[in-house]
């Protein structure tokens, strides 16, 4: 029997011996660097839990025990107005001190018109940047006629791991 080692195939022993980098991370087991998304239902709370993760990111706080390191954040809230996220950010940090780190938008191009050259030039300005959130995928989708499936949705979510990859 003749064996054919396939692309991205390796043995255990080259995996075992090869140096492989450590993780990079924002949020210590939590949240890597590169392309995370957060998924459930409509008002389960997943605005609420992201605007706290990116101040806690922004202020360098503890996230559930874990160290987190102060850096820069981009919070692309497209479903809120600046008069909500006022009123969240006033709930969630009371009279703390402001988080100077982190930067709030309620509107962004889409993916392919314009939003990965916005983001770059974000970085670019900020290059301490740890986090750049999109609230929510289906506001930075490309306009089509098409009905949204699974399918576009992974293209979509393949395009952003290529660029959060770079």
């Amino acid at each position: 029997m003749t064996f054919t080692k396939l692309p991205k195939a390796i043995t255990a022993e080259e995996l075992l011996s090869t140096p492989l980098p450590p993780v990079k991370w924002i949020i210590p087991g939590l949240i890597p660097a590169g392309l995370a998304l957060f998924a459930g239902p409509s008002k389960a709370g997943k605005s609420w839990l992201t605007l706290w993760l990116c101040l806690q990111v922004a202020q360098g706080k503890p996230v559930w025990g874990r160290e987190v390191e102060p850096r820069t954040v981009l919070y692309l809230s497209l479903e809120d107005t600046l008069n909500r996220l006022q009123d969240r950010l006033f709930r969630l940090v009371g009279s703390e001190d402001t988080p100077e780190k982190l930067i709030l938008q309620t509107e962004c191009q889409s993916i392919e018109q314009g939003l990965e050259e916005q983001i770059v030039d974000f970085v670019h300005n900020y290059p301490d940047t740890g986090l750049v959130v999109i609230d929510t995928l289906q506001k930075v989708r490309e306009v089509s006629g098409e009905c949204y499936s699974y399918a576009s949705d992974y293209e979509i979510v393949t395009k952003l791991k290529k660029f959060s990859d770079n």
